[in-house]
């Protein structure tokens, strides 16, 4: 599990043609560790790394210390949002604690959600991994997970959007809590599917397919270049043009679907050469 991380995205009929609202394409990263981007010595150059790698929208973490000198922090946070938004870059705060499904928890989320209103955050997006928990994941977990979303989303200033393995999103079986019926009553429109693959073909063709599902909601592919997956899951050791190059191609195929970007976890292993 996580640490508590912080950082800076109706009912459907599965056999409606309605497709989602068409969006712009961009191109986004999971920034955990934060110091860099609140330094006013190294955000400029922070920032400049994160354009030159083709990142237009970030997801921004923190830690524990810099919740506890929340003073300091929002200070700092004010500095980074106006500076981000003259780069062209949108910063969405990111809640990542499994432990938020639990009814007995939700209220960490609630209380975190209160000490950061008034922050211009482009969006909240909430990393709530209902696997994290343990597996076999029970049909009430699911049901805990949506009714988290929805008090996030009732407390939220901000547009909500999730991170998820592509498995809720596939065919559900009969007599389970299916979840992307339910997360627009939630509160929920974005998901950034978590589909790590090194094969770029199978990668499209899954978000392909969820896409046309269900098309009420909006998807992201989120891909890894973390260096502890396996290769098979992951692009580490892939250069910045390499990247860029299938991110291209990816938008290519992906956006006349309705799918709004990618998002590469994390920056700490994004190449930036």
């Amino acid at each position: 599990m996580r640490p508590i991380l912080l950082a800076m995205a109706l009912l459907v009929i599965p056999h409606q043609t309605v497709q989602a609202a068409p969006s712009s394409w961009s191109q986004g990263s999971y920034v955990w560790d934060s110091e860099a981007l609140l330094d006013p010595e190294r955000r400029a150059t922070e920032l400049a790394a994160l354009r030159k790698a083709g990142m237009d929208k970030i997801y921004l973490g923190f830690n524990s210390a810099q919740i506890r000198d929340l003073g300091t922090t929002r200070q700092q946070l004010e500095q980074l949002l106006q500076q981000a938004n003259s780069a062209g870059v949108k910063v969405s705060l990111l809640l990542g604690d499994p432990a938020w499904i639990e009814p007995q928890e939700r209220h960490q989320l609630t209380d975190l959600l209160a000490k950061f209103k008034g922050l211009s955050f482009a969006s909240l997006h909430l990393d709530l991994e209902v696997e994290q928990l343990g597996t076999p994941v029970p049909d009430q977990r699911l049901k805990d997970w949506l009714d988290t979303l929805r008090t996030a989303a009732s407390d939220s200033p901000w547009p909500v959007e999730i991170s998820s393995h592509p498995r809720w999103f596939t065919d559900s079986s009969p007599g389970k809590t299916c979840v992307p019926c339910g997360l627009p009553d939630a509160g929920v429109r974005q998901v950034s599917l978590m589909i790590y693959t090194s094969n770029p073909i199978n990668s499209a063709q899954r978000a392909e397919q969820i896409a046309k599902r269900w098309p009420v909601l909006q998807f992201r592919l989120a891909q890894s270049t973390e260096e502890q997956l396996d290769a098979t899951e992951s692009w580490h050791g892939a250069s910045t043009e390499q990247l860029q190059r299938q991110s291209s191609v990816w938008r290519e195929q992906l956006q006349p679907q309705g799918i709004a970007g990618i998002d590469w976890q994390a920056w700490r292993d994004f190449p930036k050469r």
